[in-house]
């Protein structure tokens, strides 16, 4: 066995970076709240239509909705949720990505003050998003309207990963085939 082989740059790089950047978390964790250090732990992929912010917000909503040993072992954290769901939205649907940002923003910004909270959704600890979230499903109007359609995003693209399948009893499709393919439909 050869194992003395030189690591691609690529992974060097992003071994040094990825360290950076845990150094710095730990320097500044004194100076920081166990949640902010959580956050920005989050390191954000290349994304297609999501902002780094809205990656960030929808990755700790996707968690609070989805946690890891919740309802099932795996949460949407270990699937990168937030990613996946950037990932399939298509960039034509402008409707749908302001829906989703508007969405995220409320949830962000404006829906802590329905607890008489302040600050971010996201700097708040799991359990008290968690009864956020609980409050916008009871709260009527705009709210519910935010909260299911957050709950419903996740809930889909979290099921159209095949790690997920095992847990509510789905072995797959009969045919395994790459992302589906929609044909043009002419209106």
């Amino acid at each position: 066995m050869d194992n003395n082989k030189q690591l691609p740059s690529a992974t060097r790089r992003l071994f040094l970076q990825r360290s950076l950047m845990a150094m710095a978390a730990v320097a500044a964790s004194p100076l920081m709240s166990a949640q902010e250090l959580a956050n920005a732990a989050i390191a954000t992929p290349k994304l297609n239509i999501l902002t780094a912010d809205d990656y960030r917000i929808l990755s700790v909503v996707s968690d609070t909705i989805i946690p890891r040993g919740g309802a099932f072992p795996l949460g949407a954290l270990d699937i990168d949720l937030a990613a996946r769901i950037d990932s399939y939205i298509e960039p034509e649907d402008t409707a749908l990505i302001q829906g989703v940002r508007g969405a995220l923003m409320f949830l962000e910004h404006k829906a802590p003050a329905i607890q008489g909270k302040e600050g971010l959704f996201s700097s708040m600890a799991a359990e008290e998003r968690e009864a956020l979230l609980l409050a916008l499903r009871d709260a009527g109007g705009d709210a519910v309207a935010v909260y299911t359609a957050l709950r419903g995003l996740c809930l889909f693209y979290f099921y159209t990963d095949e790690q997920a399948w095992p847990n509510i009893g789905y072995d797959g499709p009969l045919v395994k085939r790459d992302r589906p393919v929609y044909p043009q439909v002419e209106g």
